[in-house]
């Protein structure tokens, strides 16, 4: 049985494999929009050290300038933080928003 499993998912795989084309034009399409980000917090409490990290993120909108990152990048005090695309062009970002939810652990879901 294990064998006939195999065999399926081998099958699978095979219809569906990517060239190294594939990934050239699918890393062309998405790379520009990569951003590397440069977080600097100072004492937001007594409990958190000052801090400087790198993060990533990527443009959601280019129009509007909006970058997405992962809330953990953004401290929960302030913080400055710079982007810098793959270009070396570097520009300061500005929170416009930031989710306050946030879940330790395993959500059970």
């Amino acid at each position: 049985m294990k064998e006939e499993l195999y065999m399926e998912i081998n099958l699978l795989f095979r219809e569906n494999v990517a060239t190294v084309e594939d990934w050239r034009k699918t890393l062309n399409t998405v790379v520009s929009a990569v951003v590397v980000l440069q977080t600097t917090t100072c004492w937001a409490f007594d409990t958190e050290a000052t801090d400087a990290s790198y993060a990533i993120g990527f443009v959601a909108d280019k129009r509007r300038r909006i970058i997405l990152t992962n809330r953990q990048v953004l401290k929960p005090g302030p913080v400055v933080v710079e982007a810098m695309f793959v270009n070396r062009e570097e520009i300061p970002v500005y929170l416009i928003y930031k989710d306050l939810v946030f879940i330790h652990g395993n959500s059970g879901a």
